[in-house]
């Protein structure tokens, strides 16, 4: 039995299911299942951090627990190569210590990550075969392709001796996939008819009624919106769709123009389709030095940015600071995307400076530029009815997409249907399922190649000045432990304000506080600190109505 000091209870019989990240979220997907005290993991993903974590890019999952089951950890099974779900491997190199199966596309993927970081030969990475069945202790895990925004998707079937799970990873039907194998629905309804005991389901689109629109769809609309334009026209996308540059090519191929790949990850993305003979060898891409010489009527430029990103491509072209690519007036730019949760400023605040520049901007608002890779409500139920599970876990979206996919469950007539959040555990057999406990999860951030809790005083400290600014005081204690008359009040991110008023209200209560406790609390600089602190925000007070970050400095002669 485990009994961790989160009051997670875990007997060596039954199966069982935990989430440590991608429940009440987008992003972050990391799931655990056990059977009679072996583990698998399916996914490792990471989060876009959002205005709470100033300066962040990247969040990861916590995964402290799985120290604690490191020789019980038989696999980690990464479903597609999105980064949220594939893109924290690399940065948990160290800690993991079973095999890493992937298929050959999200494997290309996660090497070149691993090259970045010098951890290539730390992990061992076995290429999924869907065909082939992987048969660990306690588990038998097979593959069944779907359809999605990126190559080589596919649905795990679990099976254990207690009953069959599903996890279903991001998936949509689309029976027109323009790459890879379409989305099979023979093998679902092969599961529902040997029985399924769980279905642990994508949620991302459960609000979205009807059904998603097919990749070919989008391709032919471009196909029809570049012959409209005599104009250069640059479209950004997610880096991993594959299927949409593919598109995008041949939109542009049968319109005259050239197209250029801009963004050191869409490139690499490029590298492993080919090396995976995922798209055609014969599909080329002009250089950006080639691009600048190209008449903007012959031209389409393909680039990374399409969440706002400021070291994206698309952010430097539309700033003229990008050494090859430029925009000029009724250029047209089409983001080829939807907006992930936590972006929207960013995106906005790019459209407008597009705007700006008399750019025309296209959206999936505007035309079918754009389908989800993730089902709609109508194909949700198309899966339940395939499947008939015995119960339905939602996984991967915020809490409004796992109550309209809770919802969607009961309506096809699934028994039993539980909400659940990252970190509560969950016994789904024998008998009924039950809540068998909890562990305490959370994010660490990136700061460049290094890891730190979410909670760390750093990006408190952060947090706080972005909102409040901060003021620095700093002064000098004589060896009597009179404080000298020199005290420097310096301030960043507060409005205007009088500072000699600041100066004379702060001075003066800090004559009659200082003078009010002891020579032993004069000698403690964190007293004397603490002081100031409070005797600041009170000066401040008539004011601003702030209460910043007060820092200060103590200088004892």
């Amino acid at each position: 039995m485990i009994d961790t000091q989160n009051s997670l209870n875990i007997s060596s019989e039954g199966v069982y299911f935990l989430s440590l990240g991608g429940i009440g979220e987008i992003g972050a997907n990391c799931y655990l299942y056990c059977c009679d005290d072996k583990w698998i993991m399916i996914d490792l993903g990471l989060s876009f951090a959002d205005e709470k974590f100033p300066g962040i890019d990247l969040l990861l999952p916590k995964i402290d627990f799985i120290e604690s089951i490191s020789k019980k950890l038989e696999a980690i099974i990464i479903s597609h190569g999105h980064e949220d779900h594939s893109g924290a491997v690399a940065y948990f190199a160290d800690k993991i210590e079973c095999p890493v199966y992937a298929t050959g596309f999200a494997r290309s993927l996660i090497e070149n990550r691993l090259k970045e970081f010098g951890f290539l030969d730390k992990i061992k990475i076995i290429t999924i075969e869907n065909d082939k069945d992987i048969k660990l202790n306690n588990f038998n895990l097979s593959f069944i392709s779907t359809a999605h925004s990126i190559p080589e998707p596919h649905a795990i079937l679990i099976k254990t001796k207690y009953g069959n799970l599903l996890h279903t990873a991001d998936w949509k039907i689309d029976f027109n996939s323009t790459i890879g194998a379409q989305i099979d629905q023979e093998q679902f309804e092969k599961i529902g008819n040997e029985g399924l005991l769980a279905l642990i389901g994508d949620s991302t689109n459960a609000d979205v009624p009807g059904y998603s629109k097919s990749e070919l769809e989008v391709r032919e609309e471009l196909i029809k919106i570049f012959s409209r334009y005599n104009k250069r026209i640059v479209i950004t996308c997610f880096s991993s769709n594959i299927e949409r540059m593919e598109s995008i090519f041949i939109a542009a191929k049968k319109n005259n123009r050239k197209v250029a790949l801009v963004g050191r990850s869409m490139k690499k993305t490029i590298a492993a389709a080919i090396d995976n003979d995922i798209i055609d060898k014969d599909i080329s891409f002009i250089s950006e030095d080639e691009a600048s010489l190209i008449p903007r009527e012959n031209l389409v430029v393909i680039c990374t940015g399409s969440q706002g990103e400021k070291r994206s491509a698309l952010f430097r072209i539309a700033y003229n600071s990008h050494n090859n690519i430029y925009l000029e007036k009724n250029d047209l730019v089409i983001f080829s995307s939807k907006d992930i949760p936590g972006n929207e400023k960013a995106i906005n605040n790019l459209k407008n400076l597009l705007y700006a520049q008399n750019v025309e901007v296209i959206t999936s608002d505007d035309d079918l530029v754009h389908v989800s890779g993730h089902g709609y409500a109508e194909e949700i139920k198309k899966m339940y009815q395939w499947t008939r599970p015995y119960i339905s876990i939602p996984v991967h979206g915020e809490a409004k997409h796992l109550f309209a996919h809770s919802q969607l469950a009961q309506a096809s007539q699934v028994p039993i249907t539980k909400i659940l959040a990252n970190g509560k555990c969950i016994k789904l057999a024998p008998e009924n399922p039950k809540i068998c406990g909890s562990l305490n999860t959370g994010k660490l951030i990136v700061e460049g190649r290094n890891l730190y809790d979410s909670e760390s005083n750093f990006i408190k400290d952060r947090r706080k000045i972005s909102f409040e600014g901060m003021i620095l005081i700093s002064i000098i204690i004589n060896a009597d432990l009179s404080i000298n008359n020199k005290i420097m009040i310096t301030s960043k991110g507060l409005p205007d304000y009088d500072e000699k008023l600041l100066e004379y209200d702060f001075k003066e209560l800090l004559v009659q506080e200082y003078t009010k406790i002891s020579d032993n609390q004069k000698n403690s600089n964190e007293i004397v600190s603490n002081l100031l602190k409070k005797l600041i925000r009170q000066s401040l007070k008539s004011q601003l109505s702030k209460k910043p970050d007060v820092k200060s400095h103590i200088i004892r002669l």
